[in-house]
């Protein structure tokens, strides 16, 4: 390799100045013995006066070209059923030709330049392998179901509305971060396309943009092949495809809650950058920022003490801390203003999601848990020796705090806080610990194994080349459809998000191409029901609809009264109350009264109803972890004078829509 370096890790073995002047305060006068004697993990960036000199860009500029290919490819191909091994195997081979060049160059070009391009090129092949996968359907991975349809709803509100606002309830802001499918919808808006219809390239961009964003953050901290190696944890630890805006706050949390309040040799962020990426953070997805806090405040309390100039971390933190307001307040403070003036009813009791799991992950016997145990055991003896050990042993542990305390809040109360995800944060912790505890003990011991001065020369391009291979091999089989032989990787099945995408009816009833016809969603009659409506009210209407599935507000974007889902419900819309006011209704016999009352119920009208025919009953159920909830009417109360009634939809739906 040119320039005297001998692979895309050598640079990991350079030592830092014995005084590095530019740290900040956290690391003057031993940041209360936390500050490493030198920096492992590579020299310092030399200024990006050109692009050869910034892999940070090269893999964004790599990855802004890939995308377009990426689409491009996939409509040229014409790869043909995703549920076919043939096609199937399509990302596999381009894989591994990107990993054969990249492999190639590293013989030519600086480790730093070969590393943005590889993050690049992955992040590249990353939405190749996510457009296959969903080659045949217009949905996105998870189809219309759970989290996914909700997220469909909510970008379809996004399309006409600025302001956050719950996916059903529009009338109160949204209590989910709603920045993912604010962007969504008015992208929609834009090209003129259905909300729901981009929801699938908007998760395929959000997970290939994880790779470039984590490079781009820990490159700031660390060599460029160990920067990528780093930000590749995160997908090898969770990469639900219906999930890449959770993966993309992800890979963006733990450098950048390093790089805002630790003081790295390599220098900090600045505030003002810190906290766009906090406050974006916050309105993209929060939960990793609620997990990791009570180890940011101590990293923010640590750091202060060692400061030399205490006032001036202070303003720091300070500034940060008003930019990320800032940048979110058009999401907290319409949510803080309505829990003040009306209040809010928490719906954090799901039970599902893995809360019985164990709590130590490192623990099964996979090659990713002996990686995570690798890091566990080099956070806890490195966490004085280096400067990046203990800020990840407070942010882990932060995270178990927090599950253990909403779990004992779960027995008391039933609250769970979404403690269930708390193993999203700390096995990529993990996992990166072991990567840099790998990386600080590989050179002393090899030394010491073999009498060598030096590692080998292939050994560190090897063990990065392994790293993509993993990941990739991991990702390829848990997101392809068809079903892929187990013992390939640490996940042996094939994705029931990306079945669920092919499972689900359009509008009109039709299926998607290539679907598993065994597996097939029933159809809730989207069309029809439209129709009927815009028969009675116009082609205009925005009737309060109650409807006993939610999926119909991803293509309508009539106002709800009610979700369905008692635990996944906004706490803005408060549900309960809302339930117990359409009990109180379906009390109500007399047909006149009854349709006086749902004109004026505590939270506004109802003008259409959506049931199920039960014979003698029309019924609306709720469904969640919580008990169903079933209301009941009778047909006699749906009076012709006042609502017109379609009994002739498809799977038994009755429609009863309120004459104008």
């Amino acid at each position: 390799m040119r320039d005297g370096t001998t692979g895309p890790l050598a640079a990991t073995e350079a030592a830092a100045p014995s005084a590095d002047t530019s740290a900040g305060p956290a690391e003057a006068k031993g940041a209360a013995g936390l500050r490493p004697n030198r920096d492992d993990l590579g020299p310092a960036p030399a200024g990006a006066s050109s692009l050869a000199e910034n892999p940070s860009l090269i893999a964004l500029v790599v990855w802004l070209v890939c995308l377009p290919l990426a689409y491009g490819a996939v409509g040229l191909l014409h790869p043909g059923n995703p549920f076919d091994l043939r096609t199937a195997m399509i990302p596999v081979a381009v894989g591994a030709v990107g990993l054969a060049v990249t492999a190639v160059v590293t013989r030519r070009w600086p480790a730093e330049v070969v590393s943005g391009l590889a993050a690049g090129l992955f992040a590249g092949w990353v939405a190749f392998t996510m457009r296959v996968a969903l080659h045949g359907t217009p949905y996105g991975f998870s189809g219309m179901g759970n989290d996914a349809g909700r997220m469909a709803g909510m970008a379809n509100r996004y399309v006409t509305t600025w302001r956050s606002s719950d996916g059903i309830v529009p009338t109160v802001p949204s209590h989910y971060p709603p920045l993912f499918p604010w962007v969504v919808g008015h992208t929609a808006a834009v090209l003129h396309t259905p909300a729901w219809q981009l929801l699938g390239p908007a998760q395929t961009i959000a997970m290939s943009a994880a790779v470039v964003a984590g490079f781009a953050l820990w490159r700031r901290l660390v060599a460029g092949p160990v920067a990528l190696a780093l930000s590749l944890m995160v997908l090898l630890c969770f990469a639900l495809p219906d999930k890449g805006y959770e993966v993309l706050a992800l890979a963006v949390f733990t450098p950048w809650a390093l790089a805002t309040f630790w003081r790295p040799p390599r220098g900090g962020l600045h505030w003002l950058p810190a906290g766009v990426i906090g406050g974006l953070s916050v309105a993209w997805y929060w939960a990793f920022i609620a997990y990791g806090a009570l180890g940011i405040a101590a990293l923010a309390v640590i750091t202060w003490r060692a400061s030399p100039d205490r006032g001036r971390y202070l303003r720091h933190i300070a500034l940060t801390l008003a930019v990320m307001l800032a940048v979110s307040s058009w999401y907290l403070v319409p949510y803080a203003g309505w829990a003040f003036l009306h209040g809010v009813q928490e719906m954090d009791m799901f039970k599902g999601g893995g809360i019985e799991s164990s709590l130590l992950p490192f623990l099964a016997a996979t090659p990713l848990a002996a990686l995570e145990v690798v890091g566990l055991a080099g956070l806890v003896w490195y966490r004085r020796r280096t400067w990046w050990a203990a800020p990840i042993l407070l942010l882990t542990a932060s995270a178990y705090a927090y599950r253990l305390f909403y779990l004992t809040l779960f027995i008391a109360k039933g609250h769970t806080g979404s403690m269930q995800d708390t193993p999203r944060l700390i096995g990529p912790l993990l996992a990166m610990a072991g990567v840099l505890t790998v990386v600080q003990a590989a050179p002393g011991l090899t030394r010491r194994l073999t009498a060598a001065k030096a590692l080998p020369p292939e050994l560190p391009l090897l063990g990065l080349c392994l790293v993509i291979a993993w990941t990739a091999v991991t990702l390829w089989l848990g997101w392809m459809p068809a079903h892929l032989a187990p013992g390939a990787g640490p996940v042996g099945f094939s994705s029931g998000a990306t079945r669920g995408a092919f499972r689900w009816p359009l509008p009109d009833g039709r299926y998607p191409r290539f679907d598993p016809r065994g597996g097939r969603v029933t159809w809730f009659p989207i069309n029809p029901i439209k129709a009927a409506v815009r028969s009675v009210d116009g082609p205009a209407a925005s009737p309060v609809t109650l409807s006993p599935e939610e999926s119909l507000f991803a293509y309508v974007r009539w106002p709800g009264y009610l979700a369905v889902s008692d635990t996944s419900a906004g706490a803005t819309t408060q549900w309960f109350s809302r339930y117990a006011a359409l009990a109180r209704l379906a009390r109500v016999t007399d047909p006149a009264a009854f349709a006086a009352r749902s004109a004026h119920t505590a939270f506004g009208p109802i003008d259409v109803f959506i049931l199920h025919d039960a014979g003698s009953r029309w019924t609306w159920t709720s469904r969640g972890t919580l008990p169903e909830r079933p209301v009941s009417f009778t047909p006699a109360q749906f009076s012709p004078a006042h609502f017109a009634v379609f009994t002739n939809l498809p799977d038994h739906v009755v429609v009863a829509v309120r004459r104008p």
